[in-house]
């Protein structure tokens, strides 16, 4: 019994952490702010973890937490009214809500595939990316410390994403949906 309670901590652990960046995704869709909507995300977090044993196996765990996601998202705005913030109303979340979840349902593929091509990148290319995009630093210190220009650079990071989003178009065509 105890192995079994320690299976299914592991696979909820696993899921949750699976769907961390979709659901980011879907709440930012809902909430315009990136720092609150990461809060609601962990407020969701807990959600779930506490609410696990009313997921049913072999059900859609994704569209699980979408609904967790998406009343924690509600209750968030129903705070910011009640501390009479600008909030959204409950219909206006709905309806994003409902036209998010259409545009993530490939989300996931997605984000392998860019994890994948990312990965066949030089070491400089890698490195490149990031300092641009992870640590978010300015293109004329990276081309400081790199000795290169920021126009040189401009051109570099294009040459990147164009090569990232062909090689991401493949993947998706050589790893179709539900394969």
């Amino acid at each position: 019994m105890v192995q079994n309670k320690k299976t299914a901590a592991a696979e909820t652990i696993r899921l949750i952490s699976q769907h961390q960046a979709v659901l980011l995704a879907y709440i930012l869709t809902l909430h315009p702010d990136r720092i609150e909507a990461q809060d609601i995300l962990q407020e969701a977090n807990i959600v779930l973890w506490e609410k696990v044993d009313e997921f049913r196996e072999g059900t859609n765990f994704k569209a699980w937490a979408f609904r967790i996601a998406y009343l924690q998202t509600l209750a968030h705005f129903k705070r910011c009214r009640r501390d009479q913030w600008l909030g959204f109303s409950s219909e206006l979340v709905e309806t994003l809500a409902h036209e998010a979840e259409p545009l993530l349902s490939d989300f996931e593929q997605r984000h392998q595939a860019l994890r994948h091509c990312v990965a066949k990148l030089s070491s400089a290319d890698h490195e490149l990316l990031r300092s641009r995009y992870e640590l978010g630093l300015p293109l004329a210190e990276i081309g400081g410390a790199m000795g290169r220009s920021v126009g040189a650079l401009k051109q570099v990071l294009w040459r990147i994403r164009r090569s990232l989003r062909v090689c991401i178009q493949r993947q998706l065509v050589e790893e179709p949906a539900g394969a």
